[in-house]
């Protein structure tokens, strides 16, 4: 890990580079604590742990390169115009040439933050095991945040292998990624991804138990709040690492890794608790017709989000057909009308309703307004970028339920009986990549989603796409980890 990223969330946290954040993550700016204070009481334990939370936020992790940009482009998700002085770096990694001067130093970047975090994870997990922080804690505390700073580091590592390291289902030996669990600036060795894998899985599993007692398991997602002047740090559990969270996590790291055994009990486990009413389907009356203020995220099926108050800067940068200059995301119209949401062998309908949420015609394209602001600026889920979703773990359950994905077929037309549109008659490897589409975009999971099928990806609809490779897939491992 490069040395100098270690003090990057450190030196945001004490010196208050965290407003803005919104009342639900109860932020007050860090420079009003010294570093000793921090982590010596349980509310500086989790002033620490929310920091952390609100850096996933910044550009070169979640609130831009890992969601909505750089790896939606390397999934094929917009159209890129040819013209370099349009269209500029963006060119350049839609025909997965990582080796250009910008796009080193962008990958270096969210290595470094990453690690960062990781870092500060820690941090965190090193002081809240010493013997004399013990009794610091009310009721089950300790362990709720023990089991997300844990999560958190695996969630981190887990999408750096999927970054840089090998094709897992091809080499699982290959060397990967270093995997750190312990607060220290000594640069460890990089491990072959297999270890890495159990590595997650272990912080993975050893979360989940520590988060046993999260109320979300009885109690739901908390989204009202506590009373006046009470802490929010048991509220708001869908803008945590929950337990189910976690569980979904687990769910999509063992797909990757192989264990389709697990990954459907797991992805079984979060919808049992979807049916129960803990994450239940968005109401239609939400999304579809004409409402006012269409939910477009689908906010209850929302398992895990960030919470960004300017999320809206999101839709104005890369999705506003209005936007100057006009370099605007947007899907491929010919996919657009023949596969995602058009074609009737495919499944496609204008009528489901992420597309009659999330897409609007202007002229002859249609554009993607999942992130644009609501009427209601104020509500919550006005901040919310999802990272976990429930359509997700229906996508796992089918693809995951045996060798014969037809087996899975009963997960699909569940999920697309909530969206709107009418059942598929079989299921196919071409016809689930297309749902991962639908239910994903815009979200960060399609690159990954092709990595881990060691697919073609989807890019042009006269079927020209970049057949699958090493040279696709693996970006090299960053100049700053490289020269350590």
């Amino acid at each position: 890990m490069n040395r100098n990223s270690i003090y990057i969330i450190i030196v945001s946290v004490l010196l208050g580079g965290l407003c803005g954040c919104g009342k639900w993550l109860d932020i007050k700016p860090y420079d009003e604590m010294a570093e000793d204070d921090l982590l010596s009481t349980e509310n500086g334990f989790i002033r620490l742990l929310n920091g952390i939370y609100i850096e996933l936020n910044t550009d070169a992790l979640y609130g831009g390169s890992l969601t909505v940009e750089m790896i939606e482009i390397m999934g094929g998700a917009y159209t890129i115009g040819t013209d370099k002085a349009v269209w500029g770096n963006f060119h350049d990694l839609s025909e997965y040439k990582y080796g250009t001067d910008y796009w080193r130093a962008r990958f270096s970047s969210t290595w470094d933050k990453a690690y960062a975090m990781i870092l500060n994870c820690n941090l965190l997990l090193e002081n809240i095991d010493k013997e004399e922080k013990k009794g610091l804690f009310s009721g089950d505390n300790r362990n709720i945040i023990k089991g997300e700073a844990l999560a958190l580091r695996a969630m981190l590592h887990f999408d750096m292998l999927r970054i840089f390291g090998p094709v897992y289902s091809n080499s699982p030996e290959a060397l990967s990624i270093p995997y750190y669990t312990a607060y220290t600036t000594m640069p460890e060795a990089m491990l072959p991804a297999s270890e890495a894998a159990a590595k997650i899985i272990t912080d993975l599993k050893n979360a989940r138990i520590l988060l046993s007692s999260d109320p979300v398991i009885t109690e739901g997602t908390r989204m009202d709040g506590p009373a006046d002047g009470a802490s929010n740090f048991l509220y708001y559990r869908n803008l945590r690492l929950n337990y189910y969270a976690v569980t979904g996590l687990l769910a999509r790291a063992s797909l990757y890794f192989g264990d389709k055994q697990d990954a459907f009990t797991y992805a079984t486990e979060v919808i049992g608790a979807s049916n129960a009413g803990i994450f239940p389907f968005v109401d239609r009356s939400l999304v579809a017709g004409s409402p006012e203020d269409p939910d477009r995220i689908f906010s209850s099926e929302v398992i895990f989000a960030l919470t960004h108050a300017r999320r809206n800067e999101l839709f104005k940068n890369y999705y506003d057909p209005s936007r100057t200059p006009n370099y605007v995301f947007r899907m491929d119209n010919d996919i657009f009308s023949r596969f995602i949401y058009g074609g009737s062998l495919t499944g496609g309908s204008i009528d489901d309703y992420r597309c009659r949420a999330n897409w609007i015609a202007n002229g002859t394209n249609r554009y993607f307004y999942k992130y644009s602001d609501m009427v209601e600026t104020g509500n919550i889920r006005n901040t919310m970028i999802p990272l976990i979703r429930l359509g997700e773990m229906y996508l796992i359950a089918a693809e995951s339920q045996s060798e014969n994905l037809g087996n899975g077929l009963q997960y699909i037309n569940t999920l697309r009986s909530k969206r709107g549109v009418s059942n598929l008659p079989s299921l196919t490897d071409e016809l689930l990549q297309y749902e991962y589409v639908r239910e994903l975009y815009g979200e960060g999971q399609l690159f990954f989603m092709y990595k881990r099928r060691f697919a073609s990806i989807l890019k042009s609809a006269s079927g020209n796409n970049p057949q699958p490779s090493n040279e696709i897939f693996v970006v090299p491992t960053p100049d700053t980890e490289t020269q350590n």
